[in-house]
């Protein structure tokens, strides 16, 4: 039943009760009138756009095709395999103070490897993969928010809770709520130094390059099919909009 209803409903059975009031004192009393009168008035104005910026841990912030500091710990220009990276890359939420605007926001991390056989890429690509990932914020279940990779390679911050679909009867991630202002809230992505993988390097792995290409995308927390009706904001249905936005768009 809708709040709509409800309210309707609720106007009915109350005249009906001031009816049956009314026949009972008409018997044995002169019924008295009350009256009274008051309006209000409610403006209620669109919240404000969501936007995301990349930052390092001193808060320098990316834009565009902006570089995102990283540090070899020898202090070598050149990597090696065992040789840590210093990686950070925290997403700065923002909204607009007096109309803020609660946000989800998924990570799209490529990364590209260069001058190698596409089997050899493929595999350094792995390797680097599984090494970051220790210096990633992942979601633990019922402890705390954080990242989620999904089956399409992206990662999406979710919440440590779950959404029970009472239809299916089952339990879905749904992404994190972010709350947003004028300052930003910061939700770090990766934030720590990972060790460059040391297993099958050879002479034939020589003067490779390696490039890191990271995107954040934000969206507002309410979300709606194409007959305008409230979704979840499970990953599955988050992603779908995320595809379909016009990013080019929208960023102007």
């Amino acid at each position: 039943m809708t709040q709509e209803q409800r309210v309707t409903r609720g106007s009915i059975i109350i005249f009906i009760l001031s009816l049956i009031l009314l026949l009972c004192l008409g018997l044995t009393a002169t019924l008295a009138y009350f009256a009274g009168s008051q309006t209000s008035d409610m403006t209620l104005i669109l919240g404000g756009p969501v936007r995301v910026t990349i930052k390092d841990r001193q808060d320098k912030q990316t834009t565009g095709a902006g570089n995102l500091v990283m540090n070899i710990k020898t202090g070598s220009e050149s990597l090696l395999p065992g040789m840590g990276i210093d990686m950070q890359a925290i997403a700065s939420i923002t909204s607009s103070q007096m109309y803020s605007t609660s946000a989800m926001l998924r990570a799209i991390l490529d990364i590209e490897v260069r001058n190698l056989t596409t089997t050899q890429e493929k595999e350094v690509e792995d390797m680097i993969r599984k090494a970051m990932a220790q210096c990633l914020t992942y979601r633990e279940d019922g402890i705390r928010d954080g990242w989620v990779l999904f089956d399409d390679g992206n990662y999406y911050y979710c919440s440590k809770d779950k959404y029970f679909d009472p239809t299916t009867k089952q339990e879905f991630i749904q992404l994190a709520e972010i709350k947003t202002s004028d300052e930003g809230e910061r939700v770090p992505f990766i934030n720590g130094t990972f060790q460059f993988p040391t297993k099958y390097y050879t002479n034939q792995y020589a003067h490779a390059e390696i490039v890191f290409n990271l995107r954040f995308e934000a969206i507002q927390f309410h979300i709606n099919d194409n007959e305008g009706d409230d979704i979840p904001n499970t990953i599955f249905n988050v992603k779908k909009i995320l595809d379909e936005v016009n990013w080019d768009k929208h960023n102007n």
